[in-house]
């Protein structure tokens, strides 16, 4: 664990100018493309049905990896029976447990009594209808972390978006702090969550494994109407 108290310790500046959202799609990473394949799913028939009903997919390979400099949130994980991930920390060291990935979208909800207006909450992901299998075993919102890390879920378009990993009764274990929103028919994929710059935190590159759950979730999409 690591703490800090004292004045503002990092600074990431962006530029913000106002620009029309871009269209282009960017090329697949092999792995993904392998399971769409597999699956016998056309990108282009994938993409259409995400227009229609704007939404967007997000897809990770094995949330259990980290940036091995990324040390202020849980570091050694293990999906429950699965895989794990553990840094090189000695025999003691925690090892957390993540069963669930809980996303969460921006709704504008009301202010406080007696105050004008409405302002942006987390609240747990709905509104998709069957888009995403159900999934009563988790926390509202959350979908099923594979048994070799991967998540695969559709989110909507244009929607504040975060998320955090949980251990099986629901508690959270690693909180990305981030807002991020996805246009209409994007498909984003990560390696890992929070992402590895040169080797996670047990040394290892980049995981190349094909996603288990976006296979799981295109079978369930075959069956929508």
């Amino acid at each position: 664990m690591h703490s800090y108290s004292g004045a503002l310790w990092e600074l990431e500046a962006v530029e913000v100018r106002a620009r029309a959202p871009g269209a282009r799609a960017g090329p697949l990473e092999a792995p993904e493309r392998s399971v769409l394949a597999a699956g016998n799913v056309g990108r282009a028939q994938l993409r259409a049905w995400l227009v229609a009903h704007q939404l967007a997919l997000i897809v990770t390979r094995d949330q259990t990896g980290r940036d091995q400099a990324e040390r202020h949130q849980p570091f050694n994980l293990q999906v429950p029976g699965g895989v794990k991930t553990v840094a090189a920390e000695g025999p003691g060291a925690r090892l957390y447990q993540i069963a669930h990935l809980q996303i969460f979208q921006g709704d504008a909800v009301r202010a406080y009594p007696g105050r004008p207006g409405r302002r942006v909450l987390a609240q747990p992901l709905h509104g998709l209808g069957a888009a995403n299998p159900d999934y009563p075993a988790g926390p509202g919102g959350s979908v099923r972390i594979a048994a070799a890390g991967s998540t695969a879920a559709f989110v909507p378009a244009g929607r504040a978006l975060g998320w955090q990993s949980t251990d099986p009764a629901g508690a959270p274990i690693v909180r990305e702090r981030n807002w991020l929103t996805f246009q209409a028919c994007e498909i984003r994929t990560c390696p890992s969550c929070h992402g590895v710059n040169s080797v996670n935190q047990a040394g290892h590159a980049t995981p190349v494994n094909p996603p288990q759950a976006l296979r799981d979730l295109l079978r369930h999409w075959k069956t929508l109407p």
